[in-house]
């Protein structure tokens, strides 16, 4: 018996060697185990791989065999990326390097370089405009200037004040060359030199001269620097950044030690012909992040700029609101009192556009700004339009006004100078006008709310580059008791995803446009709702007048469109624009869009019979 139990012993023991001789030498997915990484682990073949794809050589992956509780960084010839997975469209031939690195319990770890290569060129990886536009294209060579001079001017005036903009670290491509109201910390501050010389010095910097001949090649000279330096440089169309390597992106030296990063995975804010807008991260400054953005203008701008040459940017101004002048002069009420925006409101001042946006800079009011008051009296005749404006202080000013077409107030006798935050007064210009930037309205009552006037900033060319930007708000609620009916513009997908539009609020017979903006790739149905008005108005109606996707008109015909109300909800007006389910369900390819759908429509209360139902 004793015996026995030994035997047992043996065998379990035995069993249990054996089983731990089969768990060490199983193969595992990945050999590291839970081991820390070092540099000598991040090599091809264990920490990552790199493939061609199957079909086009041209298109490289590069993916971690990492586990995924590792945090990973790959360097590439097109800039770093935080991901497990990278494809690179590579359009040259040549040899590449690519690393990795990972987070690790004793902090970040680079692998050693990979190289890798490309045997052909694609020309469908440089045929985006981009490309064009920096280099010329193909075959050809193209320089840019960074936009100021020895005598301090700025040529490209129209779009900028000087060759360096400070932004916001979420400012963008779309935000910058779109126009586009971003999310996050977007604002703007773009000094000229001859009032900001601590900025930048003014001199003719050199140049960088991009090219497409066998590869994408770029020179630079730095002047202040007196070296040229050579190298290759990568765009992302898509992601609108550019890598340089070998070399950096041309600079001031003022700015050298804030910037850690002048190379990979710049963020590319403008280009077109003649203007191009670098920007790079400030990241290591006591005054906190931002973006640099450099501003060049072409060669060819450059030599044929003329000091007195019109800006193209000249005949940019606001776009208002439809109806805005009546509810500026609104005859049933006369008497409009505004007061600057309190805190609850909105900023009371601040820089603004050209187009009247404003900049969203930090601006800090002076106590009792809030206080000043306009008091504005629209007469039946030129000589009883009256204003009447109140300082903080109490100190009046009074006089006449007239409101033009275009936008412009002018004011009798000014608006006297009143500080509103350092450095930051509010005056009428010389000739004692304002212009109008934004007028909105209530979104319950439809009244007049906000009124932005702005006094122009003039360059040393002479133009107009932005706006000081007064924020006032109307007092009174005279039109408070309008009926107001909300209406909104939808699309969706054909798994029925929708997205909306803001709502666009309905006080009376006229025409109102509603703007869906975003992009949309795959338009199934088009549809716009007024809800509650077919229940009030039993012979409204809702014609469209036009359709635009990103700016261009699509053609149509109202009558094919389906009029009718809202699906188990009769009370709502609908105009089906590409319905899925009618005549117009082929139309859905003509709206996609890649920022804005709007649509123009002429509401009637009454046109004199029921044509929504019937």
């Amino acid at each position: 018996m004793k015996f026995m139990k030994i035997k047992q012993y043996l065998y379990l023991l035995i069993t249990s060697v054996i089983m731990l001789l089969q768990t060490s030498c199983s193969p595992d997915s990945f050999s590291l185990g839970d081991k820390d990484l070092s540099a000598d682990d991040l090599v091809e073949g264990i920490a990552y791989e790199i493939k061609h794809d199957a079909s086009n050589p041209n298109i490289i992956i590069v993916k971690s065999l990492l586990p995924n509780r590792y945090s990973v960084t790959i360097d590439t010839p097109q800039g770093r990326y935080q991901s497990d997975e990278v494809t690179l469209k590579m359009p040259f031939k040549g040899t590449y390097k690519v690393r990795m690195g990972a987070e690790t319990r004793g902090g970040f770890v680079w692998g050693p370089y990979t190289e890798f290569t490309v045997n052909t060129f694609f020309a469908g990886f440089v045929n985006d405009p981009l490309w064009t536009m920096i280099s010329g294209g193909v075959g050809h060579s193209k320089r840019w200037k960074l936009d100021i001079d020895a005598n301090k001017i700025t040529k490209h005036s129209d779009l900028w004040a000087g060759p360096l903009g400070f932004w916001g670290t979420d400012d963008n491509w779309n935000s910058v060359m779109l126009g586009q109201e971003i999310d996050g910390d977007t604002w703007s501050w773009i000094p000229d030199i001859a009032s900001n010389g601590w900025v930048m010095k003014a001199m003719d910097h050199g140049y960088m001269e991009f090219d497409l001949k066998d590869g994408a090649h770029v020179t630079i000279y730095d002047a202040e620097s007196g070296k040229t330096m050579k190298g290759t440089y990568m765009l992302d169309p898509e992601k609108h950044t550019i890598t340089f390597t070998d070399v950096k992106l041309l600079h001031n030296a003022e700015h050298d030690g804030v910037v850690t990063n002048w190379s990979s995975n710049l963020s590319l804010f403008g280009l077109d012909n003649d203007r191009l807008q670098v920007a790079v991260l400030r990241d290591n400054s006591s005054e906190g992040p931002c973006k640099l953005c450099y501003n060049f203008v072409s060669q060819e701008y450059w030599d044929n700029w003329k000091p007195n040459a019109k800006p193209v940017n000249d005949n940019v101004k606001p776009t208002l609101v439809e109806g805005w002048k009546n509810l500026l002069e609104n005859t049933t009420n006369r008497e409009i009192t505004y007061k600057l925006a309190k805190d609850d409101e909105g900023k009371a001042f601040d820089y603004c556009n050209l187009d009247g946006t404003t900049k969203n800079l930090s601006l800090a009011p002076v106590s009792g700004s809030e206080d000043a008051k306009l008091v504005m009296y629209f007469g039946k005749d030129a000589n009883s339009r009256t204003y009447v404006y109140t300082s903080p202080s109490g100190s009046q000013v009074k006089g006449t006004y007239t409101l033009s077409d275009e936008g412009v107030f002018t004011f009798s006798n000014g608006l006297g100078n009143t500080p509103l935050s350092a450095d930051f007064n509010m005056s009428t210009n010389a000739d004692h006008t304002l212009r109008v930037l934004s007028v909105s309205t209530d979104n319950y009552s439809g009244a007049l709310k906000d009124l932005w006037l702005g006094k122009s900033c003039i360059d040393d060319q002479g133009h107009v580059f932005q706006y000081q930007g007064y924020h006032w708000v109307a007092q009174n609620n005279a039109n408070a008791a309008i009926k107001r009916y909300a209406g909104t513009l939808y699309v969706f997908d054909s798994g029925y995803n929708s997205k909306a539009s803001n709502p666009v609020f309905i006080t009376g017979d006229g025409d109102y446009t509603f703007t869906l903006n975003g992009s949309q790739t795959n338009a199934y149905g088009v549809y716009l709702d007024i809800p509650k008005l077919f229940k009030d108005h039993h012979q409204c109606d809702v014609k469209i007048v036009s359709i635009k996707v990103d700016g261009h008109d699509v053609s149509f015909n109202d009558a094919t469109i389906n009029r009718g109300t809202a699906d188990n909800d009769h009370s709502t007006a609908r105009r089906y624009i590409v319905n899925p389910w009618g005549a117009t369900k082929n139309d859905c390819v003509h709206y996609n869009f890649s920022h804005s759908l709007a649509v123009k429509v002429h509401v009637s209360y009454d046109c004199g019979s029921n044509v929504m139902e019937p």
